[in-house]
């Protein structure tokens, strides 16, 4: 990409929450980078300009008003990207992007309501989930692709994405309960009936995203709570010690009310 104009920054969108949000930040912040970037949460939409840029994700990195990164992404690769080295790994693009939908708990709620990736192929989460602009790849030419393997690539990759939805339906049980969630009374609450209604709300922004018969397939919501029944110990102990390390770093939540523009 072209030299950017002098005092512009590169826009990264973060949530405090997000685990890799707080990894880049940190690491950042560790390499003295973080001034070099203009850090918006996605705490206030409106405020921030996520809806009209169609942040779908985050960590999301803006160069040049163009999305170059989103996650999975490395702190490293955040860096690389900033000091101008560019991705660290090129990899097939379709993989890419399916990787991204995985780590979206938007899009990933969005295509396993709809049982498709149809309604999150969006020319700016491609950009972002391929790197494309850094690598000079074609996004409207990768979008036609994953557009004409919609069918096969949501049939390969719905296991996967259910079980990244059970994580994301634990996360947000523990963040309602205040952190007091106990294994049994998530194995009580973790219903079809209660897990549809989240995945409803997950996938919507109002009526957007919702299919038009928003009535889920219950076979997949059976699969995703029993996912969540069966792995509940687990789950909420993994949740527990992201959220207790991210919550609980004082140093961490100094920095973000330093730093953060919106």
């Amino acid at each position: 990409m072209g030299d950017r104009a002098l005092g512009e920054k590169p826009i990264l969108y973060i949530h405090p929450t997000c685990a890799t949000s707080y990894e880049v930040v940190r690491h950042l912040a560790s390499k003295g980078l973080l001034d070099g970037v203009k850090l918006v949460s996605t705490s206030q939409p409106g405020a921030s300009a996520v809806l009209r840029e169609a942040v779908w994700s985050v960590p999301w990195l803006v160069v040049e008003g163009v999305p170059v990164a989103t996650d999975p992404v490395s702190p490293k690769e955040v860096e690389s990207i900033l000091l101008g080295e560019g991705p660290l790994e090129r990899s097939d693009p379709v993989q890419e992007f399916m990787e991204a939908v995985l780590h979206s708990a938007y899009a990933a709620a969005v295509s396993y309501l709809h049982g498709s990736i149809e309604p999150v192929i969006d020319t700016a989460f491609v950009s972002a989930a391929t790197r494309a602009p850094l690598r000079g790849l074609d996004v409207e030419e990768i979008s036609r692709e994953i557009q004409s393997r919609a069918g096969e690539l949501y049939a390969e990759w719905e296991d996967k994405l259910m079980r990244a939805l059970g994580i994301s339906f634990v996360r947000e049980l523990w963040w309602a309960s205040r952190g007091e969630l106990s294994k049994e009374k998530l194995r009580e609450l973790a219903s079809p009936e209660n897990v549809g209604l989240w995945l409803i709300a997950k996938a919507s922004i109002g009526r957007n995203g919702l299919p038009d018969k928003p009535l889920p397939d219950q076979e997949r919501l059976e699969k995703l709570a029993g996912f969540v029944q069966r792995g509940a110990a687990g789950l909420l102990s993994r949740i527990k010690r992201e959220q207790e390390k991210i919550l609980g770093d004082e140093e961490y939540w100094r920095l973000l009310a330093e730093k953060l523009s919106g």
